[in-house]
């Protein structure tokens, strides 16, 4: 009887995992692998608009954001690699937990990297600009990067005029 109830407990915990698994996996499909990265061309517009770069400062923002993106790329090509093959143990008659597991592990500890990387490249952006220049530069960003709903309230970074 113990053994009967065991079975059905660890059936019952690997459905709900992977329904719960599944639903991650349809949100993050809704949503862009890395939430905070930043919708590319038109950041950097009104970066380029905003700020007011001098075109010292301009080849400099440059050769950063080149580097930066083509590392986050990088990462991010990994990352759906790794949904893929998550997706395919999922679909599985017999799935393994212990590969999901790891996936998840993986993907997880990648994202972590690639937010440290943005971060990395904030502080790389923040040295070439002036402290008037870095006030406007992480306005703009900040909205990407926390999301516009996240700038109000307490603990907010306070914008110009606020």
């Amino acid at each position: 009887m113990k053994k009967k109830a065991f079975i059905y407990f660890v059936l019952i915990i690997t459905i709900i995992n992977l329904s719960s698994l599944g639903v991650i996996l349809y949100q993050r499909q809704k949503m862009s692998v890395f939430p905070y990265q930043m919708k590319g061309q038109n950041v950097f517009e009104r970066v380029k608009r905003e700020v007011k770069l001098t075109p010292r400062q301009m080849e400099q923002f440059n050769k950063l954001r080149i580097a930066f993106h083509t590392q986050l790329d990088s990462l991010s090509a990994i990352v759906a690699q790794k949904n893929k093959l998550l997706a395919a143990e999922i679909e599985k008659d017999n799935p393994d937990t212990v590969v999901i597991n790891q996936l998840v592990k993986d993907i997880s500890a990648i994202q972590m990297e690639s937010k440290y990387l943005v971060i990395q490249h904030f502080f790389s952006i923040k040295k070439i600009l002036t402290k008037e220049q870095q006030e406007i530069f992480f306005n703009i960003v900040l909205q990407r990067f926390l999301g516009k709903n996240q700038l109000s309230g307490p603990g907010c970074i306070p914008r110009k005029g606020e």
